[in-house]
């Protein structure tokens, strides 16, 4: 039976969907450790116990240097290379978990913010990495960091729930793979990479999560360039792009919440979309007592209902979760910093306000120009048309004004060819 053989109030969370916290004080993340992590993921590494932090793994590079280079003059050199500046963590990709190793900070927040993206990988994993140009002081370094005494393959298989965002996971796990095939563009774009796509998944997670009656599917979410200007007058940004986002992010807690609480989270759970497609007309009557078991904890004061189908049940149970936040409640500060977090680590890099025409989506060119390489992919180029399609699979929309200035930026950049003058064939090559 999907559901819970006892249904009963409980703590809220949302920690099997989304990394915030309702706690202020289990926010914090740090995107460099957040990157270590993943990739730690990634390769399914494990740190030995012995490597505590980035000296002991120094210790062990001077150890091998000293023996190989018969003494120890040569390796101050080396040390002021490559670890006094910590570029030792960009001789390969896979060195990143060293980002990991700091015992004087909590990394909770950063573990849960990467089970986000553990879960958009689902069992894509890197069993042999493409190979980096390493100069021979590199490849030596690198040896160490693959030695038993550094890293070995951990056996344990990574928790996985069903995907809340199918589409969404399946356009991660492509772009990571096309990102991994790339050593030296990965490592620039690895932290970007992750940033867009907590972003992509926060945006579509809240539009689609009112939606539980159907499998999710990609919203319009409307975006501008950082380069272009803004106005009020443009319909699909004001409807369809910041506004709309922050407003349906406020449905994230409660209904992740109550999709946590109907089910064991020990093992794999279902969203909610899938479960109610698992709940039987037998279960209405455990659905309509855990409501009124809810309702009285919760000292909820609307009008309580007896739904006769599943969707009812299931509807009045939103409206309940919803309203153990309302203003004046105890649990309001709770939600104020389940919201606030997801807006200043997930949304804020992607909102600017323009004054008086209001706040809008933005993406810098960095950011475009990562998009535009992950979504030609294997290809050299694609028709314009055919590259908006691609944007909007991951949930990137533009108007026809940001078109516009979409093809003035890639001619800049030298990347669009022009096959006749009547624009009709225009292709946009990738950079890498």
């Amino acid at each position: 039976m999907p559901l819970l053989e006892e249904l009963k109030p409980k703590n809220n969370s949302a920690a099997s969907y989304f990394p915030v916290s309702a706690n202020s004080a289990n926010n914090k993340y740090d995107w460099e450790t957040v990157v270590g992590f993943f990739i730690k993921s990634l390769h399914s590494l494990k740190l030995e116990k012995n490597i505590e932090s980035l000296d002991d793994f120094k210790k062990l590079c001077k150890t091998h240097f000293t023996n190989k280079l018969d003494g120890e003059p040569f390796w101050h050199v080396i040390e002021k290379m490559y670890f006094d500046n910590e570029q030792v963590l960009n001789i390969a990709p896979e060195m990143q978990v060293l980002k990991v190793l700091n015992p004087d900070k909590s990394n909770s927040g950063d573990e849960r913010l990467t089970s986000l993206f553990n879960s958009l990988m689902g069992d894509v994993e890197v069993a042999n990495a493409p190979k980096a140009q390493l100069n021979f002081l590199e490849q030596e370094v690198k040896k160490v960091f693959d030695s038993p005494l550094v890293t070995n393959k951990n056996q344990k298989i990574r928790k996985q729930h069903i995907a809340y965002l199918p589409f969404l996971s399946e356009q991660f796990q492509q772009d990571l793979k096309f990102l991994v095939s790339y050593p030296e563009h990965f490592l620039q774009n690895i932290k970007a990479f992750l940033k867009l796509y907590g972003f992509l998944y926060t945006a579509q997670l809240s539009l689609n999560i009112k939606g539980w009656a159907q499998k999710p599917e990609v919203k319009p979410c409307y975006f501008i360039l950082d380069s272009e200007k803004a106005s009020k007058e443009r319909t699909k940004l004001q409807l369809h792009g910041h506004k709309q986002v922050i407003e349906s992010s406020y449905a994230l807690f409660p209904y992740l919440a109550l999709n946590e609480s109907l089910q064991d989270t020990k093992t794999a759970i279902s969203p909610l979309w899938q479960l109610i497609d698992e709940i039987k007309d037998t279960d209405i009557e455990a659905l309509n007592s855990y409501a009124n078991k809810f309702y009285i904890d919760r000292n909820l004061t609307s009008q309580q209902k007896q739904p006769t189908t599943i969707d009812e049940s299931i509807n009045h149970l939103t409206q309940l979760f919803v309203e153990q936040f309302k203003k004046g409640t105890t649990r309001e500060t709770a939600f104020n910093n389940f919201v606030k977090a997801t807006r200043e680590t997930l949304i804020k890099p992607f909102e600017q306000n323009r004054r008086r025409a209001g706040s809008f989506l933005v993406l810098n060119q960095d950011y475009l120009l990562l998009l535009t390489n992950l979504c030609i992919g294997g290809n050299e180029k694609l028709r314009l048309h055919e590259l908006l399609i691609e944007f909007q699979k991951r949930g990137v929309f533009f108007d026809k004004s940001s078109e516009e200035c979409l093809i003035d930026l890639f001619e800049r950049m030298g990347n669009v060819e022009r096959m006749s003058d009547s624009g009709d064939a225009v292709y946009v090559k990738k950079t890498i």
